[in-house]
């Protein structure tokens, strides 16, 4: 065989050289709940229900998934809270009550560059960690709105956003070092806890960020915490190749995923890092049915709905200005004048490169007739900027299998769709039986999970 090694024995395929299981992370709350809400006497006061978040961790534990991840958009969204119940706790509150009531399963919170400061962020992660045994990880982001909530009369530019992001971030790891790993003794005959000489100061004086201090909680089980982020720009690709060790992503078909992984990696790799050393989870929603047509139905019921679609039309015009779709007859492909171009998206402070995926979705995969306005708002309903995944568990379980194999994704990070319960009875037996997903966990800490090293 071509390429076979010097013993005669061919190579592992890339994906097992990459990792033997994929991985699996799901969100909370989930996206899109238009459905569950509106059928349930019960889930307007489930909203605001602390049992309703343990029962869902206690669910994607039962199920081995990798972690939680509590996803956290800054500031009232008036148009989301309108027509979706997805109320957007503080993320640390909710993670150290599911940390109390949950054993393995790793807690990734989201925390802002742009609104926090390093030394209480590194503070909250290392309690984090330390009281859940080394399970936690950061969602590092920059933040795209909410300026006014905090003082500020607009956002700076994202390269700015970016540098300030990398030295908090810089700060934040350095304060989690500050402790040597020797430096709790527990001597308890000389009546000493922690030799304070292996404890050492941070000093930074920065553009953005000045502290001259140590941590007060001592260095993280795990190493420190999992850093997770999520840019997709140009600056966001950069910082995750420099930082990131888990990288949720927006890629809503197989073509964008390759290229943005490709790109992931590469950065990786241009910062002097190992491409194993980062492992990139699309987001992704699952409607499972006996039949494709099926699964359709019921992604459509559920996600499909008049005040939805308006949502979505709202959000569009508010978030990507000089985006329009005013006019157009719902089984008419959108013209790509309509988008602006990619030199006027440049100019925009805000996600530049969520207009790309959007306009991607609309146009891609190339030379299959583009969607009708309908369908791209039906797509958008379902599954926003990301992937779907809709038919039956062995088509679904073969699309995501394509995904890893196909040099796509390192695993998947569950938005919306199926309850984990049920994903948990059809589908990872499926994933399981094709050696694709574990059956166990391997270790205590969220590093483990993703085999990352400490």
């Amino acid at each position: 065989m071509s390429g076979a090694s010097t013993s005669g024995a061919a190579p592992p395929p890339p994906f097992v050289q990459r990792r033997r299981h994929l991985s699996l992370v799901t969100t909370m709350p989930f996206i899109s709940e238009s459905r569950s809400w509106r059928e349930s006497p019960h889930y307007v006061d489930e909203v605001v229900s602390l049992d309703r978040h343990i029962a869902r961790a206690r669910a994607a534990e039962e199920a081995k998934l990798d972690a939680i991840f509590y996803v956290d958009f800054i500031g009232l969204n008036r148009t989301a809270i309108a027509a979706n119940p997805a109320v957007p706790f503080e993320p640390m509150t909710v993670m150290g009550a599911i940390a109390a009531t949950t054993s393995t399963i790793g807690l990734i919170g989201t925390a802002s560059t742009m609104y926090n400061y390093p030394f209480n962020v590194a503070r909250q992660f290392a309690s984090l960690d330390q009281l859940s045994g080394g399970r936690s990880g950061w969602n590092v982001v920059t933040s795209f709105s909410a300026e006014k909530s905090f003082g500020l009369a607009a956002l700076p530019s994202p390269a700015e956003r970016y540098a300030r992001a990398q030295e908090f971030l810089d700060a934040v790891i350095a304060l989690w070092q500050s402790w040597q790993p020797d430096a709790v003794v527990a001597d308890a005959r000389a009546g000493v806890w922690a030799d304070v000489s292996r404890i050492h100061d941070v000093v930074v004086d920065g553009e953005y960020i000045t502290l001259e201090a140590a941590l007060d909680v001592p260095r993280s089980p795990q190493g420190h915490p999992v850093i997770f982020q999520a840019g997709a720009s140009a600056e966001g690709i950069s910082f995750a190749g420099r930082n990131a060790e888990a990288i949720f992503a927006a890629t809503p078909v197989f073509t964008i995923a390759q290229e943005y992984y490709a790109a992931t990696k590469a950065a990786a790799v241009a910062a002097g890092r190992a491409e194993e050393s980062v492992i990139v989870l699309p987001g992704v929603h699952l409607y499972l049915g006996e039949t494709d047509d099926q699964a359709w139905a019921s992604a459509r019921a559920a996600a499909v709905t008049e005040h939805r679609i308006s949502s979505i039309l709202k959000d569009l015009e508010v978030e990507f200005p000089e985006l329009d779709l005013t006019g157009l007859a719902p089984d008419e492909p959108i013209p790509p004048g309509r988008f602006p171009s990619r030199e006027r998206v440049e100019q925009w402070g805000g996600r530049r490169s969520r207009i790309e995926v959007y306009r991607r979705l609309a146009f891609d995969p190339a030379p299959v007739e583009p969607p009708t306005f309908a369908e791209f708002l039906d797509r958008s309903a379902i599954s926003g900027p990301h992937a779907a995944f809709i038919g039956t568990v062995q088509s679904v379980a073969d699309e995501m299998e394509r995904w890893f194999r196909g040099g796509a994704a390192d695993g998947f990070t569950l938005l919306g769709g199926d309850p984990v319960a049920e994903l948990n009875r059809e589908l990872l037996p499926e994933l399981r039986r094709r050696d694709l997903f574990r059956t166990d966990y391997e270790g205590g800490t969220l590093r483990s999970h993703f085999g990352l090293p400490a």
